[in-house]
């Protein structure tokens, strides 16, 4: 399918669909699915499993009246609501540990929620001091995207988008130590 009819499709009301225009809605729900499935292995014990994760970030794109400009568009919306629900989870997961047993620091979940929480101090810090980079970060760790797309979505070279992650990552990895 190409990028305007999947756009136009994406800002369709999703009940008046064709059968070919669900077998494409299927196609970029499983490509969702495909990037939460990495965010599970990237931050692994959050609680929420992947067909949750891309449920809620397909119904928060859903609920929004956002229309978007094209299909990159739309993944880096979707990171964007992926790295918020992940978040809200951490801090569930954090809230509850503490109220069921405080003794449990080991717990993984624990740990992970640690981390998360950790994660967007530092990426609130790094919008501060560069939007771009914390974009960048965004869009390649939350929403798994290519380089070359994240460049299109932000409009700036993708040797421009390779050089922020670099160093968003960077800047991170020592933040976080």
């Amino acid at each position: 399918m190409d990028q305007a009819n999947l756009t136009q499709l994406l800002n369709k009301d999703q009940r008046d669909l064709s059968a070919q225009q669900q077998v494409d809605i299927e196609a970029v729900y499983d490509h969702l699915k495909k990037i939460a499935r990495s965010q599970r292995f990237k931050i692994k014990g959050t609680g929420i499993n992947t067909t949750a994760l891309v449920n809620e970030a397909w119904l928060k794109n859903q609920k929004t009246a956002k229309t978007f400009n094209d299909r990159n568009h739309f993944f880096a919306y979707s990171a964007l609501a992926m790295r918020h629900i992940l978040l809200n989870e951490a801090r569930r997961n954090q809230v509850l540990t503490y109220v069921d047993d405080q003794s449990d620091v080991e717990n993984p979940v624990l740990k992970e929620s640690t981390y998360l929480l950790d994660l967007e101090k530092q990426l609130v810090k790094l919008k501060a001091f560069d939007s771009h980079l914390e974009q960048v970060f965004t869009y390649k760790f939350f929403g798994d995207m290519e380089f070359k797309d994240i460049a299109e979505v932000m409009d700036i070279s993708e040797r421009t988008v390779f050089r922020y992650w670099k160093k968003a990552r960077a800047m991170l990895a020592v933040a976080l130590q």
